[in-house]
């Protein structure tokens, strides 16, 4: 490939590379986020402007909200259901699926969990709007270590990607990274999809920075992917924009705006406070001493003391906390910021925080697809298929405190004397306060200490339905030996296949619908076509 073809950017990621170098900017913050926003005038005292720039303070607004989004998004926990199948549809034993075991706990040979890396991921998306994601094998020459790995990439890395569309869908037909930038060399990795004839591939580059464009760059390392298999990444969002799967929305898109203009106001402020010192005009020959509290002497008119206005500050600090206010309550982050100069009633939190849970279960949503994309990519490179299924929990309101509490005291103020809802209040405290561990034992000890039985029934049912949830599987399977349980359920007595391309089921906690419906056709000897 010539070197001109290598460092050529597409049209899209150059009109893309300014907005998400702002975005960058933004959430970094620090001294680069002051020089971009505030820079120098050409009349500007070099001194006053370096006195300015290392003595404000830039609020870091866009982490903030980053950290806020994703911390609400992971809080509650992920579960996943490790299922896999073998090319036919039939299902593999749990005992030889080691390896997904420890992609868990080493996802990207780092040392990094999955949870760790679908946080990075949910933070580069947080930032960018959205971000790569590749998977692949150690090649023998590097350790292959039995399994894949993964790996995330910001944006600006991806100099070029391209699409075919396929059967209606999207599918990836090329991509260029830029893997390493040292003095004299870029490095680039470029994939490339399959057809019938051949694999999908991809070959490594390296480019030196003094190369004419016509003259050819050096392949350093190739290689092919698993027949069948397409190129091994994609593209994770925040929130896909309507207009195009090529681009993300950002969740600092409107706080990156709100942080340069506050920083513009401190700048402003600073500045302001700064001169605001008071003038003495004095006649020829009246000493002024420089320090404060020093003795003057003169006569009447021969000094004068002319203050200066200082209100524009006070404005100043206004509009920052305008600018505050309209961002924390476009995202939800208000009830996070208890002031005694912020009251807030308990209905204003409630609302405040509905929006934040809105927001972060659009993007747990996204979350479950990059991941289960993930599993997808890896079961290729072990000659298996993902069946499973990744669910990230949404019950927000369980774990967000202030907004529980803010939902309780609003219930004792709308209904002051009820034993129910004092009793639901009390158990929720108590789940609060109990450690992780016990929360059900001391939930049950104060079940049983309520008077009402109908209600301490209730409350019981209700705990050992928590205790008793558990997740569905994707992969049905049907075997020919159900034992009737007392209540009625049907149990599957061993995990098995009725032959290639049938798939698997493991539902064992009493029967969904699905599950009915198949035992009923069974029974009667009749043929579902699954």
């Amino acid at each position: 490939m010539k070197s001109k073809d290598l460092l050529t950017q597409s049209p899209l990621y150059a009109a893309m590379l300014p907005q998400m170098l702002s975005y960058q900017v933004a959430y970094l913050g620090g001294l680069q986020f002051k020089k971009h926003v505030r820079k120098k005038r050409p009349s500007e005292d070099s001194n006053l402007y370096l006195d300015l720039i290392e003595n404000t303070v830039a609020q870091p607004i866009c982490r903030y909200i980053v950290d806020t989004i994703n911390d609400v998004v992971f809080e509650p926990g992920i579960k996943r259901d490790l299922k896999f199948a073998t090319p036919t549809g039939a299902y593999i034993d749990p005992n030889n699926i080691e390896w997904s075991q420890l992609m868990l706990l080493d996802a990207d040979l780092q040392n990094r969990s999955m949870n760790a890396f679908m946080e990075n991921v949910g933070d580069l998306t947080s930032i960018y709007g959205q971000c790569w994601v590749f998977v692949d094998m150690p090649k023998e020459s590097e350790g292959n270590l039995g399994r894949p790995y993964v790996v995330a990439l910001n944006p600006i890395s991806v100099w070029d990607w391209e699409y075919d569309i396929y059967g209606g869908r999207p599918c990836l037909k090329y991509v260029k990274v830029l893997e390493n930038e040292d003095d004299e060399c870029y490095y680039f990795k470029c994939y490339h999809l399959g057809t019938e004839d051949y694999p999908s591939y991809w070959k490594s580059y390296k480019v030196k920075k003094t190369a004419q464009e016509d003259e050819e760059a050096e392949c350093i390392d190739e290689g092919t992917y698993p027949e069948g298999m397409g190129i091994p990444g994609f593209m994770a969002y925040a929130k896909q924009d309507p207009r195009s799967i090529d681009y993300g929305i950002s969740d600092i898109d409107s706080a990156s705006d709100a942080m340069r203009e506050y920083y513009k106001l401190e700048c402003d402020a600073y500045t302001s406070i700064q001169f605001a010192k008071t003038l003495i005009r004095a006649d020829k020959g009246v000493s002024v001493p420089a320090q404060a509290g020093s003795i003057v002497r003169a006569m009447q008119g021969q000094l004068e003391t002319i203050p200066v206005d200082t209100g524009d500050v006070t404005k100043t600090m206004e509009k920052q906390k305008e600018v505050l206010d309209q961002i924390e309550n476009l995202t939800g982050l208000g009830g996070l910021r208890m002031s005694r100069h912020n009251v807030q009633s308990g209905i204003a939190i409630i609302e405040e925080r509905k929006q934040l849970h809105r927001v972060a279960k659009a993007k747990a949503r996204l979350m479950e697809v990059a991941e289960e994309q993930i599993f997808t990519y890896a079961a290729r490179f072990m000659n298996m298929r993902w069946a499973g299924e990744v669910i990230y929990a949404t019950d927000y309101d369980a774990h967000d405190t202030n907004y529980r509490i803010a939902v309780y005291k609003e219930s004792k103020a709308l209904v002051p004397d009820n034993e129910m809802v004092d009793a639901l209040i009390t158990k929720d405290i108590i789940a609060i306060l109990a450690p992780d561990e016990s929360i059900a034992q001391y939930e049950q000890a104060f079940i049983d200490t309520v008077e009402d039985p109908a209600m301490r029934d209730l409350m019981t049912a209700d705990n050992e339905k928590v205790l008793s949830r558990d997740l569905q599987s994707q992969i049905p399977s049907y075997n020919d030996d159900y034992e009737g349980e007392s209540d009625g359920s049907y149990e599957l007595d061993e995990y098995d296949t009725q032959g290639p391309g049938t798939p698997v089921a493991i539902q064992d906690t009493g029967p969904s619908y699905e599950t009915q419906q198949a035992i009923a056709v069974q029974l009667s000897g009749q043929n579902t076509g699954r």
